[in-house]
């Protein structure tokens, strides 16, 4: 069953209308019809399963079967990253990171940055439709654009790394003690992060580790990260 998406609602919302572009989806696209299921979503852990009660091109409403909050079960991890050049290459990490597992998505600009802004709109956009592609009941949090220096300094993970290309002492990602508090892991632009912004991180209590020895672009190791992370995760969680 497709699952649709609604900020607007809550646990105790009874009946209520889709927007013009959603309903002219579920009408002609989906063809559903008066009587059918649907299931919403609030982003916040709401599965709200509802009948339709009028299906039209511009007009489709929806009144309540059931309604329940879930716990989210994901994993606590976010990843700051210096965004690549290409929207392509932005947007295909933010979906994809999505689908896999994530809570928050920071940019963050780096004096090695090629991009110095996001279409941020754009971006929330997609990550609502990976969010329903993938049926999460929770919406992960995407943050503008912030400077480097002042991310380090709002940072309130206790576990956090950074992820480098330079030739010093770094941890391999799959050697990491982890447990399951809140983590963060800062991914570098093409150009990597400057000694200076090692240093700085390294001061901040962040973790140096290592990808491997292929040197990756941007997004695919931020990409790379989601999915380790996610296994990790999911080992220690069978091991506690």
């Amino acid at each position: 069953m497709n699952l649709f998406f609604n900020q607007n609602i809550d646990h105790k919302t009874v009946i209520f209308t889709f927007s013009v572009d959603e309903s002219k989806h579920i009408y002609k696209v989906l063809r559903k019809k008066k009587g059918d299921e649907i299931l919403v979503t609030n982003g916040k852990g709401l599965k709200w399963l509802g009948e339709l009660t009028e299906v039209k091109s511009k007009t489709v409403s929806v009144k309540k079967i059931s309604a329940k909050i879930y716990e989210n079960k994901s994993y606590n991890l976010e990843i700051a990253i210096s965004p690549p050049k290409s929207n392509n290459r932005i947007e295909w990490f933010v979906e994809k990171a999505i689908e896999i597992g994530i809570q928050k998505i920071h940019f963050i600009k780096t004096e090695n940055s090629e991009r110095k802004a996001i279409n941020f709109k754009r971006l929330y956009k997609l990550a609502v439709s990976a969010m329903k592609q993938s049926k999460q009941l929770y919406l992960p949090e995407i943050n503008n654009i912030i400077e480097y220096e002042d991310f380090l300094k709002e940072t309130k993970c206790e576990q956090k790394f950074i992820a480098h290309c330079e030739s010093s002492s770094k941890e391999h990602i799959a050697n990491i003690p982890l447990d399951l508090k809140p983590v963060i892991v800062l991914i570098g632009p093409e150009g990597d992060f400057t000694k200076k912004e090692i240093d700085l991180a390294i001061s901040a209590n962040y973790l140096a580790i290592s990808l491997g020895e292929n040197r990756l672009r941007s997004e695919t190791a931020a990409i790379s990260v989601t999915q380790t992370f996610s296994i990790l995760f999911h080992l220690r969680k069978k091991i506690l």
